[in-house]
C-alpha cells in the first residue's frame, strides 16, 4: 500500500489550531516563463517580500543574503526547534547562526540553484524551457509557512476574539439529574453519567469599572453552606480553562465570595423560576458592584444606566488631568468619563416620532384571507393548510420601520412620478400593535411573517388592492425575505421586542457531546437595551460559563477539553430539529455590535416549536476517516501541475493544467493556470498587503475553480494506469480494470477494496531527462512518449490519456492520483452514511428499507425506536462545518443537483460549486469524460435565496400541488428519501454581475463606474434559477451555506449596502 495512502497519525496531530492546512503538491517542472512573471511582480510591487533583487549578486553567499526576505527572520525560531533545539537556548547568537544556516540550505536547494543561475543569465531567452521539479506548496526548508498560528482556529470563533468583559462563574452551580432534580444537601460523587443538567441559579450580573457602559459578569449567589456539586481541583490551574486557545481571559478570581466547597444554592426555590432578586433596602459597595442585603446575602445589583466610576480607595490616587487633555478627548476616551455618562443620558431617547428605526430592501409576498383565526403563528406548514387565500406576486420592496408601524414602498408605475412627488409609492402599512402577530415562516432561509388586520393606506388608490386596505374583516399576511440571514434575524428580534416579546425565566444550553444541559437564569429586571444588561449575554460569556460549569464532570476532560487543547474551539448554535445556525457574527451589517447575537434566537418560533441553544465544537471538514478494519485514513495532499492531453482521434497534444480541489479534478488552459510560486520565490502577500500567505493560496485556488473549463469527479475514476498501448484507446471493458496488464483491481462501489495498483517500472525511467531534450536522445520516440503517459479509466467506459514531462513525473501522478481516488471514494461513502442517518431522524418516518439484524428472528426483533429530534447528532457539525464560515478552502461546498433556468423547461443534472460569493455549474453528460462549465456564473451579490413552500408558490400552475404524495427514492450511494417536492426545492433570484474573484475588489460604493457599484432599482430585472436536491437535509445545508456567503458579501460591500437601503424617498408624516 502506498505510503501516501495511510499516513501516520502523528503527522496530522501537531496542528496548532483547528483550521486545516489542506496540503498541496505541485508535480513536475515549471515553465521558466512563469519565473519571469514572478520576477516582474517582485519588481512592480516593491513591497516587503521574500527577496530584494535591487542588484545582481556577485557570489553565492551574497546572492542568498540578498534574495531572502523576512521569512527567515519570522521562521528562524521554528526552524531551530524542529532541528532539536531547546527554547531556553535561543538567543541573539543562536538566532544569527540559524539564519545563516537557513540561507546556506536554501542556496544549496534545487530552487535556490535555479534562482542563482537565472541571476547570472538574466538576459537569456526563457521561452520553451522547463525548470525545477515537484515541491510542496508553502514548504520552506521543511517548514510549512502556511501553518500560521490562529487563536481558536477561526476568525469568526468566539475564542479568537478578546472579550469585552469578564466572567465570574458562581459557586452555586449545581448538578442534578434532569429526571429527579435532587436538591439534597449531601455531597454527591463526581457525576459521570449522561443526561445531566446544570442549573445556574443566579443570573449573570453587570459589573463594570473600566468601561462607560455596564460590562457583563456571570456569577451566582454564594453563601456558606453545604455544596451540591463536587469540589473542584485544588490546583490553581484548574480554576481557569485548560487550554489557552479558548476563553482564558474571561475568567477572574472571585472577590469577596466563599470558597466553592462551601457554596450553597437556594434549594427551596422553584427550579424554573428566576432566583434574581434586588432588595429594596441595601448597602452598596461601589467599588465591587456587590449589594449586601439586610439578611447578609451577597447580591450583584443590575446597573441600569451609565454612571461615573471612581478610583478604588485602596489604589494610589492619580493627579488631575489637565483641561487641555480633557477637551482633546474623542471616541472611547469620552465614553469612559463623566462627559460620556452625560451624553448617554441625553441621547438615550434619541429616536423620536418619524425617525427611521430600520430600513431594508426585501422580497415580500403579500396575501389575504377572510379568516381571522390564524392564531399566533403562521408559517409554511400552516400556509399549506390555509384555504381561500389571495396572493400577490412576490416583488422587491423597500421596507421601512418608523416608530410604531412598518411601511412597504414600491416604484410608481408611471415613469417620473417619483421624481415629481419626491418619494416612492407607499403600498402597504403594518401597524405594530397588539393585533399584529410575528412568527418565523421558515428557519431554513429565515423568512419571517407578520399578520395584521387590513390597514388603510391613504396614498393608495389601487382598486386591485382594495381588499388589503378597506376590508372590514380578514387578515393581511406579509412574508419577508431579506438577502442577509443575520439582518433578517436582527429584524425579527427588534420586532419581537416591539410587540411585547418577553424573555423566559432562563436560557437552557444543550451540550450534545456530554448529553447535558446548563440553565442560566435571566433576571426579571433585565433590560434589553444594549447598554443596560443585554450585553452580558455575549457568546464569549455564555461559552465560558458553560465550560466552567461542565468541567466539574469527569467526562468533560476526555470528550471536550482534549479537543480544545488540540486547537478546536467551542461555539454556540441555535438548532431547530435537523437545522443548525451557528452564532458567528458579532457585528451587524453597519459594523455595530450585535449585543443580542445570542438572545435573538429566543424570538425564533416556528409551528409552536422554539429553537434551542447548543454548545458544540466548531468543526471544519474532516480530514481523516476510520475504515471498517479500524485503520485511520488521512486525506492525501492535493496535487496540480502541467500535462499534455492526448486526444484519442487525432493524437494531437493539448497542454492543460490539472488541479484537484475537494475531491474533483479541474482542467484549465495553460493561460489560466496560475501555478504556485516555487519555494523561496514569492511575489508577496497580495496587492492589498493585508492578506496572509494562506489567504493568498485560497484565492489562487478560487481563481482555478472559477476559470476551469471542465471538471471530473474522482469517484468516477475506476483506475489510474500507466499507458501500454502505442495508440490511445477510446474505451475500456470491465476486464481491463479487473485483470489487465497492470493488475489493476476493480473499484466497484459495492466492494470494499484497498490496495496498490501494480505499476511497471523500468531502469530507463530514471534515465529520461524529460521534455524535447529527452526525446532527441532516444531512437524510439513513440515508446518513450507512451512510457511518459498515464490513463484514467472512467465509469463511463472512456479512457483519458495524459502525457507528463518525464517518466518520473508520470509515475508520481499515478501514485498521488491513486491515493486521492481511494480516499475520496471512502470519504463520500462515510458522508452518505451519515447523511442517511440524519435524514432518517429528521423524516419522522421509519426507514424505507428496514435494516437487517444478524441472528435475530423477526418475532424476537424489537421495533425501531422513534426518532429523537433533540438527539446529539454530532454529524450535524460536519454538515454545517466552519469551512463555509471561515472560507479556508477554495471550494466551500459542492454536490450534484438538478437545476433549470427560469420557471419552464427541463431539469438537468449539474455539479454545483460554491466559491467566493459565486455559484459555478458544470453540466453532467453521460458520454463526456469531463463535465463542461456553464457559461454564466451566478454572482450572489444582491441575490435572494428562498426555499420550501415560499419558493413552490412561485412555480406555474400544474408544476406543484401540495396534495401530491411524495415518491420514495433510492440513489446510487444508498441514500433513501421520500421528502415532499417542496422540501427539496430552493430558488435563487440574482442579477447579472461581473464575477469578482478578488475579495479586495468587492464593491464598496466609492463612486467608481463598475457593474457592482451601480445601484439597481427596485424594478430591475432579475434572473431565476431553480434547484432540486435529493433530500430535505441537502436542501437545508445548501441554503445555509449560500446565505452565509451572501452575509460575507453584504459586510464586504458595506458602503454599497447602505446606499441600497437609503435609495428612494419616503412620505412625510
Amino acid at each position: 500500500m502506498s505510503s501516501l495512502y495511510l499516513q501516520a497519525a502523528s503527522a496530522h496531530g501537531t496542528r496548532s489550531d483547528d483550521k486545516p492546512i489542506h496540503r498541496r503538491f505541485f508535480i513536475g517542472p515549471m515553465p521558466e516563463k512563469v519565473l519571469s512573471q514572478t520576477e516582474a511582480q517582485l519588481r512592480n510591487k516593491r513591497k516587503r517580500s521574500w527577496f530584494h533583487r535591487s542588484r545582481a549578486p556577485s557570489n553565492g553567499d551574497e546572492a542568498d543574503h540578498d534574495s531572502l526576505s523576512s521569512i527567515i527572520q519570522e521562521h528562524a525560531f521554528q526552524f531551530f526547534i524542529n532541528q532539536g533545539g531547546n527554547e531556553e537556548d535561543w538567543g541573539d547568537h543562536e538566532a544569527e547562526n540559524i539564519r545563516v544556516e537557513m540561507l546556506m540550505r536554501w542556496g544549496d536547494s534545487e530552487w535556490g540553484n535555479i534562482w542563482k543561475r537565472r541571476m547570472q543569465k538574466i538576459h537569456e531567452p526563457t521561452s520553451g524551457r522547463w525548470v525545477g521539479g515537484s515541491f510542496e506548496i508553502g514548504n520552506f526548508l521543511g517548514l510549512n509557512i502556511l501553518d500560521e498560528p490562529h487563536a481558536g482556529g477561526s476568525k469568526h470563533s468566539a475564542s479568537s476574539k478578546r472579550p469585552s468583559s469578564f466572567i465570574r462563574p458562581g459557586s452555586s452551580t449545581r448538578a442534578s439529574s434532569s429526571a429527579t432534580h435532587n436538591f439534597s444537601g449531601t455531597q454527591p460523587a463526581v457525576p459521570t453519567s449522561s443526561a445531566t443538567e446544570i442549573n445556574v441559579t443566579k443570573a449573570p450580573e453587570l459589573l463594570s469599572r473600566k468601561s462607560s457602559h455596564a460590562t457583563p459578569m456571570l456569577s451566582t449567589t454564594s453563601v456558606p453552606g453545604p455544596s451540591t456539586f463536587s469540589p473542584p481541583s485544588k490546583n490553581a490551574h484548574d480554576v481557569g480553562p485548560a487550554s489557552a486557545t479558548s476563553t482564558t481571559p474571561l475568567l477572574i478570581p472571585d472577590i469577596g465570595q466563599a470558597s466553592p466547597s462551601k457554596a450553597h444554592s437556594d434549594m427551596l426555590r422553584k427550579p424554573f423560576k428566576s432566583s434574581m432578586s434586588i432588595p429594596s433596602r441595601h448597602n452598596t459597595d461601589e467599588n465591587l458592584g456587590i449589594s449586601t442585603s439586610a439578611s447578609g446575602r451577597l447580591v450583584l445589583e443590575l446597573q441600569k444606566r451609565k454612571s461615573v466610576h471612581y478610583t478604588d480607595s485602596r489604589a494610589q490616587a492619580l493627579s488631575p488631568v489637565p483641561p487641555t487633555e480633557v477637551l482633546a478627548r474623542t471616541g472611547s476616551a469620552v465614553q469612559e468619563s463623566s462627559a460620556g455618562a452625560t451624553e448617554a443620558a441625553a441621547t438615550r431617547d434619541e429616536i423620536e416620532w418619524g425617525d427611521i428605526v430600520m430600513r431594508d430592501r426585501m422580497l415580500v409576498r403579500v396575501s389575504y384571507t377572510k379568516s381571522e383565526g390564524l392564531g399566533n403563528y403562521f408559517d409554511e406548514k400552516q400556509n399549506r393548510t390555509t384555504c381561500h387565500m389571495r396572493y400577490e406576486d412576490w416583488d422587491e420592496f423597500m421596507v421601512v420601520w418608523r416608530q410604531n408601524r412598518i411601511e412597504i414602498y414600491e416604484n410608481y408605475t408611471f415613469p417620473g412620478k417619483e421624481w415629481m412627488v419626491g418619494h416612492k409609492h407607499l403600498a402597504f402599512i403594518i401597524p405594530l400593535k397588539m393585533k399584529t402577530k410575528l412568527s418565523l415562516y421558515s428557519f431554513v432561509d429565515l423568512t419571517f411573517c407578520l399578520t395584521c388586520p387590513p390597514t388603510p393606506v391613504h396614498s393608495s388608490q389601487s382598486k386591485a388592492r382594495a381588499i388589503f386596505h378597506r376590508s372590514n374583516e380578514g387578515t393581511n399576511i406579509f412574508v419577508f425575505k431579506l438577502k442577509s440571514r443575520s439582518r433578517a434575524l436582527d429584524w425579527t428580534w427588534q420586532i419581537w421586542r416591539q410587540l411585547g416579546g418577553e424573555l423566559p425565566p432562563y436560557i437552557e444550553i444543550h451540550c450534545p457531546a456530554m448529553d447535558s444541559r446548563v440553565k442560566v437564569d435571566i433576571p426579571d429586571s433585565l433590560s434589553l437595551e444594549p447598554d443596560q444588561g443585554v450585553s452580558m449575554f455575549t457568546r464569549q460569556n455564555m461559552i465560558s460559563l458553560c465550560r466552567k460549569s461542565l468541567k466539574n464532570y469527569r467526562d468533560w476532560e476526555f470528550i471536550v477539553e482534549r479537543e480544545l487543547e488540540k486547537g478546536k474551539h467551542l461555539e454556540l448554535a441555535w438548532r431547530m430539529e435537523m437545522k443548525l445556525d451557528w452564532i458567528w457574527l458579532d457585528d451587524d451589517v453597519d459594523g455595530k455590535k450585535r449585543e443580542w447575537a445570542v438572545l435573538c434566537g429566543l424570538a425564533l418560533n416556528q409551528s409552536g416549536k422554539s429553537a434551542h441553544l447548543e454548545i458544540r465544537l466548531g468543526n471544519h471538514v474532516p480530514s481523516s476517516l476510520r475504515l471498517q478494519d479500524g485503520r485511520q485514513l488521512h486525506e492525501p495532499p492535493a496535487i496540480e501541475g502541467y500535462l499534455d492531453h492526448i486526444k484519442p482521434n487525432t493524437q494531437i497534444k493539448e497542454q492543460v493544467y490539472l488541479a484537484t480541489h475537494d475531491g474533483n479534478i479541474f482542467s484549465l488552459t495553460a493561460a489560466q493556470a496560475q501555478p504556485p510560486s516555487p519555494p523561496g520565490i514569492h511575489p508577496g502577500l497580495g496587492d492589498t498587503g493585508s492578506l496572509t500567505l494562506r489567504q493568498t493560496e485560497v484565492r489562487r485556488g478560487i481563481h482555478q475553480v472559477m476559470h476551469a473549463t471542465g471538471v471530473c469527479d474522482l469517484r468516477s475514476i475506476m483506475a489510474v494506469r500507466r499507458a501500454f498501448h502505442m495508440v490511445p484507446q477510446h474505451s475500456h471493458s470491465a476486464e481491463d480494470v479487473r485483470g489487465g496488464q497492470n493488475n489493476s483491481r476493480a473499484q466497484d462501489d459495492d466492494d470494499e477494496w484497498l490496495g496498490t495498483w501494480a505499476v511497471e517500472r523500468t531502469d530507463s525511467d530514471n534515465e529520461d531527462e524529460g521534455g524535447d531534450q529527452g526525446l532527441t536522445k532516444t531512437t524510439d520516440k513513440l515508446k518513450l512518449r507512451m512510457q511518459r503517459s498515464f490513463e484514467l479509466l472512467l465509469k463511463t467506459g472512456q479512457i483519458v490519456r495524459f502525457e507528463a514531462h518525464s517518466c518520473r513525473v508520470a509515475l508520481e501522478w499515478i501514485e498521488r492520483l491513486h491515493d486521492l481516488t481511494i480516499y475520496w471514494k471512502h470519504r463520500h461513502r462515510v458522508d452518505a452514511r451519515e447523511e442517511m442517518d440524519l435524514a432518517q431522524v429528521g423524516s419522522h418516518r421509519p426507514r424505507l428499507t428496514p435494516q437487517l439484524h444478524v441472528r435475530c428472528d423477526e418475532e424476537e426483533r424489537p421495533p425501531d425506536a422513534p426518532a429523537d429530534m433533540e438527539a446529539s447528532l454530532p454529524a450535524l457539525s460536519s454538515l454545517y462545518n466552519w469551512c463555509v464560515l471561515d472560507g479556508c478552502k477554495a471550494v466551500l461546498k459542492s454536490g450534484k443537483l438538478y437545476t433549470r433556468k427560469g420557471l419552464h423547461g427541463h431539469y438537468k443534472l449539474v455539479q454545483l460549486f460554491l466559491t467566493s460569493g459565486h455559484l459555478i455549474q458544470y453540466h453532467i453528460t453521460p458520454k463526456s469524460p469531463l463535465h463542461h462549465r456553464e457559461h454564466q456564473k451566478i454572482n450572489l451579490l444582491d441575490a435572494y435565496v428562498a426555499s420550501g413552500y415560499f419558493a413552490a408558490l412561485t412555480l406555474p400552475k400544474g408544476q406543484f400541488s401540495p396534495t401530491d404524495s411524495s415518491v420514495p427514492r433510492r440513489y446510487h450511494d444508498g441514500l433513501e428519501a421520500d421528502d415532499p417536492d417542496e422540501d427539496m426545492l430552493f430558488m435563487i433570484w440574482y442579477r447579472r454581475q461581473a464575477p469578482v474573484v478578488d475579495d479586495a475588489a468587492i464593491p464598496t460604493g466609492n463612486g467608481t463606474d463598475t457593474a457592482q457599484d451601480k445601484i439597481p432599482g427596485l424594478s430591475a430585472k432579475r434572473k431565476l434559477m431553480v434547484f432540486r436536491t435529493r433530500s430535505k437535509l441537502e436542501r437545508d445545508a445548501w441554503c445555509w451555506a449560500i446565505n452565509c456567503e451572501i452575509d460575507k458579501l453584504v459586510r464586504a460591500g458595506r458602503d454599497r449596502e447602505e446606499r441600497l437601503r437609503k435609495t428612494g424617498g419616503l412620505i412625510k408624516l
